[in-house]
């Protein structure tokens, strides 16, 4: 990590570098968006006492997990139409073998992938993934979380 923070990339990069490749529960996702926002509101200088809404807060850009979210799912699309690289056998990768613990399924990259997309199994994910026209239709058809505010002109 220390190569990264030295680098000459920018300081948006950095904060969400290996971003694509966390799998967030919707519990984790509220959080990170709230703390963005609570951070946002500190550099505007605008206290939850002025009554502003995320909405106008926000002033048409996207949410931190809206953003990780795209990468993701650009991320995964792209390795699955290279099988050359490394990480080709691992993007829809389901662990099958061995006994079931107690309690709740971690939830896998497999998993995080079927919620973004609103796609079954990993089969469904697989052929829209190898068309990239399609697969590119679908991820920015994600445009749901994106805060709008402003008007359209007339």
């Amino acid at each position: 990590m220390k190569t990264v923070w030295t680098s000459a990339i920018s300081t948006k990069l950095k904060r969400l570098y290996g971003a694509e490749t966390w799998t967030l529960t919707t519990k984790e996702e509220k959080s990170l968006d709230g703390c963005y926002t609570r951070m946002l509101r500190i550099a505007l200088n605008v206290s939850w006492q002025d009554r502003m809404r995320n909405d106008d807060l926000y002033n048409g850009m996207q949410r931190v997990t809206h953003k990780i979210r795209q990468r993701r799912l650009n991320l995964a699309g792209h390795c699955i139409r290279h099988p050359e690289l490394a990480a080709h056998p691992t993007i829809l990768w389901e662990p099958t073998q061995g006994t079931a613990l107690r309690g709740r399924r971690s939830l896998t990259f497999v998993d995080q992938l079927k919620r973004d997309t609103d796609l079954i199994s990993a089969k469904e994910l697989r052929t829209c993934m190898t068309d990239r026209d399609s697969w590119r239709k679908r991820t920015w058809g994600l445009a749901r979380d994106v805060v709008t505010t402003q008007a359209i002109p007339t």
